[in-house]
């Protein structure tokens, strides 16, 4: 078996590509890197890098050490994080939503990080088909999901609600014939747009939309980058359909408005997990404060 301090020392040096930087975060001197790297390479029976004056370049197989060293300290973590199961604010959660909700909540669980330092956050965007994969794979502890998976093997609880609304460029005055002002604006599509506007349309109380199709607006641009599709909208250049929270994380807010309803128009929010694996103690913590976020 290999010797783990060894390979601790070669993640480092691999990762920082300096014997300097690895002596000093491992706390050790340059000769007792070296030492430790042919320590490793005589075990191995093979030569794992190639020394390029203070740095280095992988061998192919330094390359395959590398990653099992990898695999190795991941497992390692994984072990620690199951003998800590019912510690609640110790341990790894690993939770997986969309663009999105993650600028939502994601400063929620820094503070409860902060207020916790024994909890590591690991954060996932996603898809919610690449959500309940990970569920099932078991790369994904937590889901947040505005769809309830119709497998057996997922459970779901209701965790909050997801507002929408129809953005337009902020210099769009009042809700007057408002079918002849988007149409002259155009759609900005992305990869919810089509989703988001026929529910909006169905939902928000203005007849004038509810009796439109969606599909009669021409698109005037389209992009797939959550932080960049209002930037269009911004300019005048069309309209589109989003959480309301995305406008809170936009540099030129100002510059857009939410279109003024008669009825506010929300998608609900599912925590989703898989049914066969119960979470740790810690998940209950998160939980709370996420239900806090998504309920206000």
């Amino acid at each position: 078996m290999l010797n783990p301090q060894w390979l601790a020392t070669f993640i480092t040096l691999v990762e920082t590509g300096s014997f300097t930087r690895t002596a000093g975060l491992r706390f050790m001197t340059q000769p007792g890197v070296s030492q430790q790297l042919k320590k490793l390479e005589q075990s191995c029976g093979t030569a794992l890098v190639v020394r390029l004056g203070e740095g280095i370049e992988l061998t192919e197989q330094g390359r395959q050490v590398y990653e099992y060293a990898l695999a190795q300290q991941q497992r390692e973590e994984q072990l620690f994080d199951s003998l800590k199961f019912d510690a609640p604010y110790e341990g790894r959660c690993v939770i997986a939503c969309s663009g999105a909700l993650a600028q939502r909540i994601y400063p929620s669980l820094l503070m409860l990080q902060r207020q916790h330092p024994g909890l590591t956050i690991q954060l996932e965007v996603a898809p919610h088909r690449s959500i309940f994969q990970g569920i099932s794979q078991s790369t994904i502890d937590l889901g947040i999901s505005t769809q309830q998976p119709d497998e057996d093997n997922f459970s779901y609880q209701q965790a909050g609600t997801e507002p929408l609304a129809l953005m337009l460029p902020a210099n769009i005055n009042g809700n007057s014939d408002i079918i002849s002002k988007l149409m002259s604006l155009g759609l900005i599509q992305h990869p919810d747009a089509s989703h988001y506007l026929n529910l909006y349309f169905s939902h928000c109380g203005d007849h004038a939309l509810s009796d439109c199709d969606p599909a009669i607006f021409r698109q005037s641009g389209r992009i797939n980058q959550l932080s960049q599709i209002l930037l269009p909208v911004s300019k005048g250049l069309g309209f589109t359909v989003l959480p309301s929270s995305t406008l809170k994380h936009f540099a030129d807010a100002a510059e857009v408005k939410q279109y003024e309803a008669p009825n506010s128009v929300s998608e609900p929010l599912y925590f989703v997990t898989s049914r066969h694996r119960q979470l740790a103690a810690r998940y209950d913590v998160v939980k709370a404060a996420l239900i806090a976020v998504l309920n206000d």
